[in-house]
C-alpha cells in the first residue's frame, strides 16, 4: 500500500525569503579621514584661498572712466615699473640675493663641518637649535640687534673697526640681521645632504688614486649641488618676504623694499587709492614665492635621487 505523495512546498516563498533583505540597509557615512580634513579645509578656504582670490581680483581693479567707478585693467601692474615701486623691487631682489648668498657660503661650510663629526647626537642638537633660530625673527630680533650692534650697541666698535661706514640702519645692517635666521636655515636644509654622502664613494675615489679635492669636484659637489641651490632659493624667498624686522630697522622710506612698500600703500590707500597697487605687489610677491617653491622641490627631488638610493 502506497501512501499518497505529499505536496511539495512552493518555491515562491523560498525565493521571496532569499531575496528579502537580511537586515536594515547600511547607511553611507563619511570616512574618518574626510571628517578629520573638514576643519583644515575650512581654515584653508577662509584664510588662504579666499584672501588670495580677493587679492588677485583687487589687483586688476583700476579707476573707471567716471568718478567713483571701477574697471578691470593692468594699470596697477604698470605702476610697479615707476617710482618707489620699481626701486623697492630692485632693492628687494638685490638684498635677497646678497643675504642668501652670504648665508649659503657660511651655512654650507658649517653644515659640512658638522657632518664630519659623524655623531647622531651632534646632528640632533644642531637640527633642534637650527630649527628654532630659523623660525626666529620679527620685532624681537630687530630690537636684539639694535641692542647688540646699534649706534650704542655692545659690539658696534668691533664692526666699525673693520668697516667704518657700517650702520645697522642700512642695507648692510639688514644683510647682517638676516644672517641670524638664514644661516640656521641653510644648515637645517643641507646638513642631511652632507651626512647622506656615502663613505663608499670616498673609498672608491681613494682606491682610484683620487684626492679629497677630486672627490668634491667630481662626486660630492655634483651630487649635492641641487640641494645647495634649493636651499639658496628658499633663503632667497625668505629674505624677500621679511617685513617686521626690516620695518623696525629702516622704517618705510629709508630703503624701499617690497614688503614695506605694500604696507605703505595700504596705509595710504584711503587717500591715494593705493590698495590696487598694494595688491599687485602682493600678487608679484606670491608669484615669486610659488616659483621658488616649485624650483626648490624640483632640485630637492633631483638631489634625493642620488642621496636616498
Amino acid at each position: 500500500m502506497t501512501s499518497a505523495p505529499q505536496s511539495l512546498p512552493r518555491t515562491g516563498g523560498l525565493a521571496g525569503a532569499d531575496s528579502a533583505p537580511a537586515g536594515p540597509r547600511r547607511r553611507r557615512t563619511l570616512s574618518p579621514a574626510w571628517t578629520a580634513l573638514a576643519p583644515i579645509t575650512v581654515i584653508i578656504a577662509l584664510f588662504f584661498v579666499i584672501p588670495i582670490g580677493g587679492m588677485v581680483a583687487t589687483s586688476f581693479l583700476v579707476p573707471g572712466s567716471e568718478p567713483g567707478t571701477k574697471g578691470f585693467g593692468f594699470g596697477n601692474y604698470a605702476a610697479l615699473g615707476s617710482g618707489s615701486r620699481s626701486m623697492a623691487l630692485g632693492n628687494s631682489l638685490l638684498l635677497s640675493f646678497t643675504a642668501a648668498t652670504v648665508a649659503a657660503v657660511f651655512g654650507g661650510v658649517c653644515a659640512w663641518a658638522i657632518s664630519t663629526v659623524k655623531s647622531k647626537i651632534v646632528d640632533s642638537i644642531t637640527a633642534v637649535i637650527s630649527s628654532v633660530l630659523a623660525n626666529d625673527g620679527g620685532v624681537p630680533l630687530a630690537f636684539s640687534f639694535i641692542v647688540a650692534v646699534g649706534n650704542t650697541g655692545y659690539f658696534i666698535a668691533l664692526i666699525t673697526a673693520v668697516d667704518s661706514t657700517f650702520t645697522l640702519y642700512s642695507v648692510k645692517g639688514l644683510i647682517l640681521m638676516y644672517q641670524y635666521f638664514l644661516i640656521p636655515t641653510m644648515i637645517l636644509l643641507t646638513l642631511p645632504s652632507f651626512v647622506a654622502l656615502r663613505q663608499q664613494w670616498r673609498e672608491a675615489n681613494t682606491s682610484l688614486g683620487g684626492t679629497g679635492l677630486t672627490f668634491w669636484r667630481r662626486v660630492g659637489l655634483p651630487v649635492i649641488t641641487p640641494a645647495l641651490l634649493g636651499a639658496w632659493l628658499l633663503m632667497f624667498g625668505s629674505a624677500f618676504g621679511t617685513h617686521a624686522s626690516a620695518a623696525v630697522l629702516i622704517g618705510t622710506g629709508g630703503f624701499p623694499l617690497i614688503p614695506l612698500e605694500i604696507a605703505g600703500q595700504l596705509a595710504g590707500s584711503a587717500a591715494t587709492g593705493g590698495e590696487g597697487v598694494a595688491m599687485a605687489l602682493g600678487v608679484t610677491t606670491g608669484a615669486i614665492a610659488v616659483i621658488v617653491l616649485i624650483a626648490f622641490n624640483a632640485l630637492t627631488k633631483r638631489s634625493a635621487k642620488w642621496l636616498n638610493t
